[in-house]
């Protein structure tokens, strides 16, 4: 099962009843769910809610919408550009981000922890009634892990547009374009940087859940879920290197640079508006020479008669 997958389906998930392992007073317990019993599922399944209602909203989308708007209106002019190759790097990247359909990978999984037919209203109100097998949720942390990555990349990626503009604006050209392809590159960074940290947690959380889950009626010997379980990484390997992280000798020379452009233009359109003053100056003096010149030889000329 490959996590990083662009196309992604979850194994079929045989959520187990609450009725089979929480068992009444002089029961015997089945020895299959041993596991189950001795962990808050209703704790986890309330921060597994908690976290996974980021990803329900539509910031990202919305902003993703509005790029690719800029995008589409700017490609004739700037399309051969390095900074506007940046900013289809990020195009892209959302696009890719959007293929995963979060909301629909979360949708079932919380499906699986209620009757069928249960309304998405009424899980608010209502308990959980079963549990997902653990083949289904290894293999969905799994994904989780994916998406934890594909995200933190976004993010090194609105960063770098937001260098690459930058040093258009230092430079004033197209400025309308580089303000709001900065703030919408830096928006999409602090969106994300939520993603990211719920993304992070909530794969933790299903970290410690899963050894106490009902594992899955066609694999009772552990096999399949454990071959899947040994591929999930470890939550330090989410976080990418960012550009400048941990470098503000770094930062502090690109900023200097970008000044030093500004300020070295200044300087150039400064000496040449010098210049063409002094050219204008030079051309009205050289203008009244000449007037006084011909003025001096018509005297000459009629000195006598005038």
């Amino acid at each position: 099962m490959d996590f990083n997958a662009r196309t992604f389906t979850l194994p079929e998930c045989h959520s187990v009843p609450r009725s089979k392992f929480e068992t009444s007073k002089g029961s015997i317990a089945n020895p299959v769910f041993r596991n189950v019993g001795g962990w808050d599922h209703a704790r986890s399944l309330s921060e597994f809610t908690r976290r996974s209602s980021t990803f329900m909203r539509q910031e990202v989308p919305h902003d993703r919408r509005l790029l690719g708007r800029i995008f589409y209106r700017n490609w004739n002019q700037h399309k051969n550009a390095t900074y506007f190759r940046r900013l289809y790097e990020l195009r892209r990247a959302l696009r890719i981000l959007e293929q995963v359909k979060l909301h629909d990978l979360f949708e079932r999984i919380a499906q699986a922890f209620y009757n069928p037919g249960t309304a998405k209203g009424a899980r608010k109100v209502s308990s959980w009634a079963a549990l997902p097998c653990q083949h289904s949720m290894t293999a969905f942390a799994g994904r989780i892990a994916h998406v934890a990555r594909l995200v933190s990349k976004i993010q090194a990626i609105c960063c770098n547009v937001y260098i690459h503009f930058t040093a258009q604006v230092a430079q004033t050209l197209f400025m309308p374009l580089s303000l709001v392809v900065q703030g919408l590159s830096s928006r999409l960074h602090m969106l994300l940087g939520i993603w990211h940290q719920d993304l992070t947690a909530l794969y933790a959380v299903l970290l410690e859940w899963l050894p106490s889950l009902p594992s899955c009626p066609d694999s009772l010997s552990g096999n399949r879920t454990k071959a899947i379980a040994a591929r999930l990484p470890h939550t330090d390997s989410l976080t990418l290197p960012q550009p400048l992280d941990g470098d503000s000798t770094r930062a502090v020379a690109v900023v200097d640079q970008m000044r030093k452009d500004a300020t070295s233009k200044e300087l150039i359109d400064g000496n040449d508006a010098i210049v063409m003053e002094m050219e204008m100056e030079q051309t009205k003096e050289n203008n009244k020479k000449s007037k006084k010149r011909a003025r001096q030889r018509v005297l000459d000329i009629y000195g006598d008669g005038m």
